[in-house]
């Protein structure tokens, strides 16, 4: 099965860590940046990031 890629805008990515690993089961694959994370679960990557934190943002 392909991996499916979701970034999400957050504003406290350290909450939203907390939350999504915490709660749901994801696990930290990087947290180069306080501003930017990359967590995952099974095929599914979530891609935090608060605004203007990384492309895009």
């Amino acid at each position: 099965m392909a991996t499916v890629s979701v970034r999400y805008i957050v504003d406290d990515v350290d909450a939203a860590i907390a939350f999504y690993c915490g709660n749901l089961g994801f696990t930290e694959v990087m947290h180069p940046a306080p501003a930017f994370a990359m967590l995952s679960r099974g095929d599914l990557r979530l891609v935090l990031s608060a605004p203007g934190g990384g492309p895009g943002g």
